[in-house]
């Protein structure tokens, strides 16, 4: 019996890693700006218009989706999200104007919620269910770490490709995601808690995210980091491209890169669990967010390739190093009854800080230039930084509260 359900755990764990594998094979991501500039017609001003409706479709549905994931087979809702993912770029593929793009963006949204947090619970209680939950950490950045080597390979085929037609890397994309469809719905569902379905929903949704962002000191100060700071490392990525088009690098060198940057991500994942017990937790958020911060006003200063390789480690490294640790802390105090809802409440803050961050680095960029942007971010951390700090010294007394179901 032991050996039959460590090979089904095995097996999730394969098919767990084809998930990641397909959903990370988005050819388009290096060149997405100048697909929005050469097909569609806007600038990066307007592409930041169209993430932040990305990010307020996500925001609308993270917390209702991992609620449901909660309540519903996992695999299922995980599924759904990724073939809505996938009809996102198909609307994409053919969007010849601004609101068709935007359309896509929601779209694409809406799908991302359905899968956030889904995964990694699957991981979790996967392992979890074999009393292998140690191995969580190490699996979990390894995963991530396959996500970056994943988007830096495709990445590089993408931006290649993007010359010859526009439309290969999107069509390749959008292959890959079916084929993480599939995959997604051969995996075995692993045992877990369901809590009782007695209160109505949206009020069981509201209970839970005020655990997490209120009653629980750690996991809010994690979630609230993780906001502030991931919110920024995704505009940092994004400013990758035009920061390219400023020194009149060729798009065929684009996906190139850009997949240096993910491989130093993954890199980064990969190796995250090396430094446990070496250095302390606040510690190293703070190193973390110093690093962040002179990424930013260093690729700000006179532009040139030294830019190039800071924001290489500023868009992915600091995720990659962040964000394993941040998942841990989530799912060592939160049981599997609520474990996507909570993952999907960090979601929802990193998206919610998104939007008007995004909208005010966009204005920034079309005002002052786009120097000014990543000036603008380096503001952000360190202002986020310093309250943040102020709060872990009001709140390190606080007892962490029991979930009241």
């Amino acid at each position: 019996m032991y050996c039959e359900a460590n090979m089904r755990i095995e097996r999730n764990l394969r098919l767990i890693d084809a998930y990641t594998l397909g959903t990370n094979m988005i050819f388009v991501l290096p060149v997405l700006v100048p697909y929005y500039h050469d097909r569609i017609g806007v600038d990066f001003h307007a592409f930041m218009a169209g993430e932040a409706a990305f990010a307020a479709a996500a925001v609308l549905c993270d917390v209702p989706a991992g609620w449901l994931a909660d309540m519903w087979q996992r695999r299922h809702v995980e599924a759904l999200g990724i073939f809505t993912e996938l009809a996102g770029f198909a609307i994409l593929l053919f969007a010849r104007s601004f609101a068709a793009a935007v359309a896509a963006q929601t779209v694409i949204g809406i799908g991302i919620s359905l899968c956030t947090g889904t995964n990694t619970a699957i991981l979790y209680d996967s392992l979890l269910s074999a009393g292998r939950q140690r191995e969580y950490r190490r699996r979990e950045g390894r995963r991530q770490a396959m996500g970056f080597y994943t988007m830096a390979l495709s990445g590089v085929a993408g931006g290649f490709l993007y010359p010859r037609d526009h439309r290969l890397p999107l069509v390749l994309t959008i292959a890959a995601f079916a084929v993480a469809g599939v995959a997604t719905l051969m995996l075995d569902e692993p045992l877990r808690r369901k809590q009782p379905r007695a209160r109505h929903p949206l009020k069981d949704i509201f209970i839970t995210v005020k655990y997490a962002l209120h009653d629980h000191a750690e996991i809010g100060f994690a979630i609230l980091s993780a906001g502030a700071l991931f919110a920024a490392t995704k505009i940092v990525m994004w400013t990758q491209q035009p920061y390219f088009m400023l020194m009149h690098v060729p798009e065929s060198w684009y996906g190139v890169l850009m997949a240096v940057g993910f491989l130093l991500g993954g890199a980064a994942s990969h190796a995250s669990h090396l430094i446990d017990g070496k250095i302390g937790a606040p510690r190293a958020l703070a190193l973390i967010w110093a690093a962040a911060i002179a990424i930013c006003l260093g690729a700000a200063w006179h532009p040139g390739w030294h830019g190039v390789v800071l924001l290489m480690l500023g868009g992915t490294c600091i995720f990659g190093l962040a964000s394993p640790r941040v998942n841990e802390v989530i799912n060592n105090h939160v049981d599997s009854g609520r474990r996507v809802t909570v993952l999907s409440t960090q979601s929802l803050t990193v998206r919610t800080v998104f939007i008007p961050l995004s909208m005010v680095m966009g204005s920034v960029s079309k005002h002052w230039g786009f120097p000014a942007t990543l000036v603008g971010l380096a503001l952000w951390l360190g202002v986020t930084g310093s309250l943040l700090g102020l709060l872990a010294l009001r709140r390190r007394r606080t007892p962490a509260a029991e979930m009241q179901y």
